[in-house]
């Protein structure tokens, strides 16, 4: 028996981490197992960021996504491979496979609200580099010093040293 997860709507994750999206209407749908490109993104993230395709593995049609959802569980699907499926699946990984992919709900949302979301893959924004522009000493004594001659400093003139011969 196999054992669902992890499930939001149409999609679900078996207990081996495996991803799964109920096709078509309530009455007549169909599993398909989708590929992850990404590892470390949870469940939620990997759907909110569509970080998931179509492998092109497809099971038969069920009456209602309770008896397919029964069906997985208790191991009673009978998978088939669907070329088109598979190739789109392969598209669609491309274009959300690149670093800075953002799906359109996403980039809308940034728009509405003002504020970007960066991709969970890409980790944690980078700090600026720390600057200091506080010197160890106040700028008017630096200042102060500046136009004082060094005590200790030995004068050389032409008249006081020995001619060169």
């Amino acid at each position: 028996m196999t054992r669902i997860r992890q499930r939001r709507d149409r999609h679900f994750i078996d207990d081996q981490g495996q991803l799964f999206w109920i096709n078509g209407p309530e009455h007549h749908c169909y599993l398909s197992e989708q590929r992850q490109w990404r590892s470390g993104l949870s469940f939620e993230e990997t759907l909110e960021w569509k970080q998931c395709a179509p492998s092109g593995l497809v099971s038969q049609r069920f009456p209602s996504l309770q008896a397919a959802c029964e069906a997985f569980e208790h191991r009673q699907v009978q998978w088939s491979l669907d070329l088109y499926l598979r190739r789109m699946g392969d598209e669609m990984a491309l274009q959300r496979g690149v670093d800075d992919y953002k799906p359109t709900a996403l980039k809308e949302e940034e728009l509405r609200t003002g504020r970007p979301r960066r991709q969970p893959w890409l980790g944690a924004a980078p700090l600026p580099a720390p600057r200091c522009e506080i010197s160890a000493r106040p700028a008017g004594c630096r200042a102060a010093q500046a136009e004082l001659p060094h005590q200790r400093r030995r004068r050389r003139s032409s008249a006081a040293s020995p001619p060169v011969r």
